[in-house]
């Protein structure tokens, strides 16, 4: 056998190896309540996040790609504004996890009121409280509190695989093994959501997703946000957070269930949630 067919040999040889796992510096974890406190410590690395995305939508109400700018603190904290192909303003959304408002620049038309899951799908189309969302965009899986757990390692795809049971809801959690960093969560028995994290890379101290995929299958409805610049753990700046309507904007107060109230109380009825 010559020089050049040795090599390819070995080549071919390497590539059908399957990869040594890689663990982090605590070894391989045996003890799923070891890995999910992992996991936690992991999560509440980052508190918070600003700079720009791109949001990508895929609802029935509508699909496309924005421009995204986004200031995120934990644990409600939000400041979202969309723009679209020609960087002109689409929507904003403030909320100081008690107050939101979300401005619309279609009918120049401030909505404000509790800060609700279905006030703030007046902004994404999908019924999220304030802090799930702040979560989820800072890379987190917000957790079931388990009565029960489990753990497994599936070296196919090399990760744990971290599965969490209460009552008749799982959520099944893929870990990366030497990170110890969740890659994807599936919610089953209960309606739900999955998320998907991908494309991390090193920031400082910090290992971050580039993207967030969130999944609802009931509503028909998938999220992609994907970031571009940001910095993590800054100083907030906490004007971003103060609601202001608009100057001249049409100004109007709804209730937590996204009914407009006057002062006889609500007049019109909530919005569809989405997928109902």
């Amino acid at each position: 056998m010559n020089r050049a067919a040795a090599a390819i040999f070995l080549a071919l040889l390497c590539s059908a190896c399957p990869k040594r796992l890689e663990f982090g510096p605590e070894g391989r974890i045996e003890d799923a309540p070891t890995l999910y406190q992992h996991v936690r410590e992991r999560q509440a690395q980052v508190v918070n996040l600003e700079g720009d995305a791109k949001l990508r939508v895929d609802s029935p109400q509508g699909s496309g790609t924005l421009g995204t700018f986004l200031s995120i603190t934990r644990p409600g904290l939000l400041h979202l504004e969309t723009y679209d192909f020609f960087n002109r303003p689409v929507a904003s959304l403030v909320s100081d996890g008690a107050r939101f408002g979300v401005y619309q620049s279609q009918g120049n038309t401030y909505f404000q009121g509790p800060s609700s899951p279905e006030n703030v799908s007046r902004f994404l189309p999908i019924v999220l409280p304030s802090e799930e969302l702040v979560a989820v965009m800072l890379g987190q899986v917000p957790l079931l509190p388990p009565e029960s757990m489990t753990l497994t390692l599936d070296e196919k795809e090399r990760v744990y695989v971290l599965t969490l049971v209460r009552g008749a809801a799982k959520q099944i959690l893929r870990v990366d093994p030497r990170h110890l960093r969740v890659v994807k969560s599936e919610v089953r028995g209960v309606p739900g959501y999955d998320l998907a994290f991908e494309d991390f890379k090193q920031r400082g101290e910090l290992l971050f997703p580039g993207k967030v995929i969130l999944t609802a299958a009931q509503a028909d409805t998938k999220l992609e946000l994907r970031y571009t610049e940001i910095t993590l753990n800054g100083r907030p700046d906490l004007t971003l957070y103060e609601l202001t309507p608009p100057e001249g904007a049409k100004v109007v107060e709804v209730d937590a269930q996204g009914r407009e109230v006057t002062g006889g109380g609500p007049v019109s009825p909530p919005p569809p949630a989405p997928g109902s």
